[in-house]
């Protein structure tokens, strides 16, 4: 039996704010819960078993409990950090099968203005007892992960439509995961089952657009609104969203936009 990650339930036990760190305490640390870092600010370098990236606003890199996290702050970094547990919709501890489909690393939310909200409500809860402030939070970490599920599951929301065909609606949920990250289009063929040029035209058949240009697509909205919420550079930018550097990032940008990164940051600076 499958079961859809909205019906596992985050539940918090640990909740600190961390403000404009230059450095970690820990460049490594094992954990016995899972651990999150919700990032609202700055970035940071991490590597959880054999994946690594760097995660900046808009970001949350899962942990599991018994397994290595090692990070590093690349710009003063202001985040949540997280522990928590696991259960069903019925309260009931979640078995290791269920729990094997949680995230690993990093996973980028689109819709940051709600992100932004949920983050300014849970800082809102210092000012109320121990015993509240949890209960709070753990509303607002709830509807952050619904966020997520939306996005990994691809639930029915007033944003997008989604395609009928299960096919594309299982490449694009694949691509979006990894458009993030120096992700190879030969390997999602190959997971799906098809030679690249099958997938190419699949795609364009369906949603008129190739793969590639529908994760750059993805890659662009998120170098805007780091370009506009944050003070990263380009490279450390580029990092974020999955090319090589700075350079590469601003020619893709310019010919997809006609502007440089440069001038998009002057024009709409939060």
């Amino acid at each position: 039996m499958s079961f859809p990650l909205c019906g596992h339930i985050p539940r918090l036990t640990y909740f600190r704010h961390v403000v404009r760190r230059e450095q970690f305490f820990q460049f490594e640390s094992v954990q016995s819960e899972w651990l999150v870092f919700a990032v609202e600010d700055g970035s940071f370098y991490y590597e959880i078993g054999d994946r690594s990236a760097t995660a900046t606003f808009g970001d949350l890199v899962f942990c599991p409990p018994g397994v290595a996290f090692r990070r590093v702050v690349i710009s003063p970094v202001t985040l949540f950090v997280l522990r928590m547990g696991w259960t069903d919709d019925l309260g009931n501890e979640l078995d290791p099968l269920r729990l094997s489909r949680l995230p690993v690393g990093k996973v980028s939310l689109r819709n940051t203005e709600k992100l932004l909200d949920d983050y300014a409500a849970m800082k809102r809860h210092n000012f109320l007892d121990e015993r509240w402030s949890m209960v709070g939070r753990n509303h607002y970490l709830h509807h952050i992960w619904l966020m997520y599920c939306e996005q990994a599951e691809q639930l029915p929301t007033d944003e997008a439509d989604r395609s009928s065909d299960p096919f594309i609606r299982k490449a694009t949920k694949l691509i979006e995961e990894h458009a993030f990250e120096r992700f190879s289009l030969n390997a999602i063929a190959v997971s799906l089952g098809v030679s690249r040029m099958q997938l190419c035209q699949k795609f364009q058949a369906e949603l008129g657009t190739t793969p590639i240009k529908y994760a750059t697509a993805l890659r662009l909205e998120k170098a805007k609104k780091l370009l506009a919420e944050t003070n990263l550079t380009l490279d450390q930018i580029s990092e974020c969203c999955g090319y090589q550097n700075g350079f590469y990032l601003s020619r893709v940008f310019k010919n997809n936009c006609g502007m440089t990164p440069k001038q998009y940051r002057l024009e709409h600076r939060l």
